[in-house]
């Protein structure tokens, strides 16, 4: 067996403070190391623009002005052999192409161990906009001082050369960004205990008037005898706010008309939660004890508007006693029943069925809401023959994102479902990868790389379908 026990640490400070420094020399010569990986990964698939389709390729320019064109077909197999997500290993493949072929001096001093590799991608970060032009001016400053420029510093010599490379694209830019109010909601990150994040930007006079009323709905919960802390009872002041809004509306042109004296409508529901549900209706209205041992329930619920995010009984019960809040809690759909139907199109049960199944897209590390995709035919469905082809049902169907829908029917990966919710893909090299509901990761080689002994020429070769049309 391999001597699976961790070293020895370092007795002394001294002593663990040389470990430190050699720990992270090793780590900074590796991040390069994958950096000039990651560059001549690119260069492997340079792309022309004018044969792409004759050669299967679809050329996108990485990086700014002046870089080459590459195969985005490649950064799947890039990302995936990575671990990452095809979003992640794309950003990394852009900053190293932007440091290699327009900010030169900086590569340079990269490869010479003068400048750490993550220091050189935060630079390529604030280039990759800038004409070749203004990208050879910051680099020309930066190169030799990057390990200890400042944030500050370098958006100082980034303005700069936007400032005398750029002057019209300067000018439109301060149009562009006079008004910066926003207000966003994260739908996607939401915690357990049913919160959702907002971040805002008001003009001063709208943030101080809101601060104002969220101060007094909060004082005035106290008074009513909250219980709840003074952010919780913020919190809850802000949402009061909101419905009011929705429960009132908004003044009409026959408002001076109507009686003032009037007592306001009883509270109606004005905010819809969709909700489906892995637990009986009993367990939601609390007429069944929520630890009671029924076989094969999950006492659970999954928020539609929020990102499918699992929430607990106890905070879909609180939710449905709520006056302004409409519940609606969908059919429980049976993963075990197999659904088909005629034709190309599936029906909308189909449809509900699958997102509900996988969740996400279900190519390999890809997060992308399946409410959001494409309903995919793994077995291509064939509309010349459709009795030959894939059949439209649920064992033949699969949530993809639009870019990896458009990577499985171009860009030669192949997949197939081997139990509900659970995927192989194969890459185009030929590596493996099994996602299921624990996550994804790399299972080995689909079939034996080339040159190696494979004894058995077709052991392990996937069966590939034609692209899906």
């Amino acid at each position: 067996m391999p001597n699976t026990a961790a070293p020895v640490l370092p007795d002394t400070p001294a002593e663990l403070l040389r470990a430190v420094k050699e720990s992270r020399d090793r780590a900074a010569a590796e991040d390069v190391e994958m950096m000039r990986l990651g560059v001549h990964w690119a260069d492997l698939h340079l792309a022309d623009p004018e044969h792409a389709e004759a050669c299967f390729t679809s050329p996108k320019t990485f990086a700014g002005e002046g870089s080459p064109s590459i195969d985005e077909f490649c950064v799947p197999e890039f990302a995936t052999m990575l671990g990452r997500t095809c979003d992640s290993a794309g950003r990394f493949l852009t900053e190293c192409v932007e440091v290699a072929y327009r900010l030169p001096q900086l590569w340079g001093a990269v490869q010479a161990g003068l400048v750490a590799g993550w220091r050189a991608r935060v630079i390529a970060q604030t280039t990759l906009d800038l004409t070749l032009e203004a990208a050879t001016y910051v680099d020309s400053q930066v190169f030799w001082c990057a390990n200890r420029l400042t944030p500050s510093a370098l958006g100082r010599v980034v303005d700069e050369a936007r400032v005398r490379h750029m002057p019209e694209a300067v000018e439109k830019a301060l149009e562009k960004s006079a008004d910066k109010r926003n207000v966003t909601f994260d739908t996607q990150q939401v915690s357990f205990d049913g919160t959702m994040h907002l971040e805002a930007d008001l003009e001063i006079p709208d943030a101080l008037a809101l601060r104002e009323a969220v101060a007094s709905g909060a004082e005035h919960l106290a008074r009513l005898g909250s219980t709840d802390t003074v952010d919780g009872r913020r919190a809850t002041a802000l949402g009061d706010l909101a419905r009011r809004q929705l429960t009132l509306g908004f003044d009409d042109e026959d408002s001076s008309a109507v009686e003032t004296s009037k007592p306001p409508a009883p509270a109606t529901p004005v905010t819809q939660i969709v909700i489906y549900a892995h637990l009986s209706a009993d367990a939601i209205t609390g007429l069944q004890d929520p630890t009671g041992d029924v076989a094969g329930e999950a006492l659970c619920a999954r928020v539609e508007q929020a990102g499918q995010r699992l929430l607990s009984v106890e905070q879909v019960r609180a939710w449905c006693g709520r006056p302004d809040a409409a519940v609606v809690v969908k059919p429980v759909i049976d993963l075990r029943e197999r659904l088909e139907t005629k034709g190309y199109t599936p029906t909308a049960r189909m449809r509900e069925y699958v997102i509900v199944r996988d969740g996400t897209c279900v190519f390999p590390w890809c997060g992308r809401n399946a409410r959001h995709g494409d309903i995919d035919h793994i077995v291509p469905y064939d509309h010349e023959h459709p009795d030959r082809g894939g059949q439209t049902s649920t064992d033949n169907l699969a949530a993809l994102c639009r870019r990896h829908h458009r990577l499985k029917t171009k860009g030669r990966w192949r997949y197939r479902m081997t139990e509900p919710g659970v995927f192989e893909w194969t890459s185009p090299l030929g590596w493996a990868y099994r996602r299921d509901h624990t996550g994804s990761r790399c299972t080995g080689r689909a079939w034996p790389e080339p040159g190696a002994d494979s004894g058995d020429p077709q052991r392990g070769k996937p069966d590939l379908h034609p692209p899906d049309q």
